[in-house]
């Protein structure tokens, strides 16, 4: 049997993405869609306190459906991780959605959690190395300018 909490968050064409997280307990399974932020972190983290008791050693975090993340999603996804580890479990992060990939890479998390990514996700870093963003003043080419020190 499966659970669910939801709400919703706006998306930049006016529309709503709905949040939900449906627990699976039977298979250890979390799946969450729509943006995963501040407002709405605490209830992946009250999911994953509901599969300490199913006696599971793997719990998994379906994040195909996730269209945002920001800072407090990939700070619950650490939490998850410690949480597991603390009942002697293992957490996979599966099917990242390619905005929620690119943030765990650029932030260097691929290397505390587990991402299993599918077809629809971004590829793991080529040689351990982080993707640099395709916009914005990190990107290759873009000109940086030099300030001179203060005498």
């Amino acid at each position: 049997m499966a659970s669910d909490a939801s709400s919703a968050g706006p998306v930049p064409d006016g529309g709503q993405v709905p949040f939900q997280v449906s627990v699976d307990p039977e298979h250890a399974r979390l799946a969450i869609s729509g943006e995963f932020d501040r407002e709405h972190a605490h209830h992946v983290l009250a999911a994953l306190t509901a599969l300490a008791g199913t006696g599971h050693r793997r719990w998994a975090i379906d994040t195909a459906q996730v269209v945002f993340c920001d800072a407090a999603g990939l700070r619950a996804l650490v939490t998850a991780h410690h949480l597991a580890r603390r009942h002697g479990c293992e957490l996979v992060v599966e099917r990242p959605s390619p905005c929620l990939h690119r943030l765990v890479l650029l932030v260097g998390l691929d290397q505390v959690l587990d991402i299993r990514a599918a077809g629809s996700a971004a590829p793991p870093a080529a040689g351990g190395h982080r993707l640099q963003p395709s916009t914005g003043p990190l990107r290759a080419g873009h000109p940086v300018r030099t300030v001179p020190a203060g005498d």
